[in-house]
């Protein structure tokens, strides 16, 4: 009997009933994954022989069935990638101007700290919450303060100045419980900063971006998405930052892939093309939308709903 996924599926982020989009077998990501990244994902595959994303109408989109999230063994693989934990990364500059000295900080997901120590250069009070027992062991060594306790047992009475979360939202299965969490523990005021993969980039195009796949990511989140996480989480919009492009190759292999047949691309690199646009692409790189948007909420005062 041919496996089947159901049409619709209850968003988690607004849970109305949203469509299928398309489906991928999950031999095709096992395979992905193995020789990508030298990872056994089977067991998150197990009964699950098709995947499916869902697109809900807020522009955010979403894996199903929800049992094939990946566990820590996926992460403590990817570890071994130099890209896992980068010592600085765009949004960490990007996010650094909505804090000042004396603030209090909660960074949920902080891996090994990077982030955290820019913040106590600039004088902010900042402690982590890392569920990666290695990575807050390592980060322990630093100095810092790093919780390895679930947001909802976390200190219910505290309160921070700003919370952030950088490119944790898009691995989770109910996305809403996880900011309705950080919102009770801001300070009414307080700012929240979450970042994200664009999937309005070029990230959209890039058929064997694995990661942007499960096990690994089970949401895919956009601009409108958090646009309509904000109200839907009583939170007033500051602002938004997108970076700038810097996976200039990538992002032509993925405009090439996408635009050229087999015909076009034969000529496309006998005239020079390749080259003409590769110049283009890094001349005009500081205007095209690169890997990560940050949304910057505002807690309004307004209470939070219940996750």
């Amino acid at each position: 009997m041919a496996v089947q996924l159901p049409r619709f599926v209850p968003s988690p982020l607004t849970g109305r009933d949203s469509p299928l989009s398309f489906t991928i077998a999950s031999s095709q990501l096992l395979d992905a994954y193995k020789a990508s990244y030298g990872y056994d994902a089977s067991h998150c595959f197990r009964d699950a022989p098709l995947v499916g994303l869902y697109q809900c109408d807020t522009g955010f989109g979403f894996y199903y069935p929800f049992s094939i999230a990946g566990d820590e063994s996926l992460y403590r693989c990817l570890e071994s990638f130099d890209w896992t934990y980068k010592e600085d990364k765009w949004e960490y500059q990007a996010a650094l101007p909505y804090m000042q000295a004396g603030d209090n900080l909660l960074d949920v997901g902080c891996g090994e700290g990077k982030f955290l120590s820019k913040a106590q250069e600039k004088g902010v009070k900042a402690s982590g919450i890392e569920l990666n027992r290695e990575a807050a062991q390592i980060a322990r060594s630093k100095g810092l303060c790093i919780h390895e306790d679930l947001l909802d047992r976390h200190e219910p009475e505290k309160q921070y100045d700003v919370i952030t979360s950088f490119q944790v939202l898009e691995h989770v299965v109910d996305p809403l419980a996880l900011i309705a969490r950080c919102v009770r523990l801001l300070r009414p005021g307080g700012t929240l900063i979450v970042g994200v993969p664009n999937n309005d980039s070029f990230l959209r195009f890039a058929a064997e971006n694995w990661l942007n796949n499960p096990p690994h990511h089970m949401g895919l989140w956009n601009r409108a998405s958090l646009t309509a996480l904000a109200q839907i989480a009583n939170l007033d919009i500051k602002a938004f930052e997108i970076e700038p492009l810097a996976e200039t190759d990538w992002y032509q292999a993925v405009m090439e892939n996408r635009y050229l047949g087999p015909w076009q691309r034969r000529l496309y690199f006998r005239l020079g093309f390749a080259k003409i646009f590769a110049r283009y692409v890094r001349e005009n790189a500081a205007t095209i939308a690169g890997h990560t948007i940050i949304a910057v909420y505002c807690k309004n005062g307004a209470g939070v709903l219940t996750p």
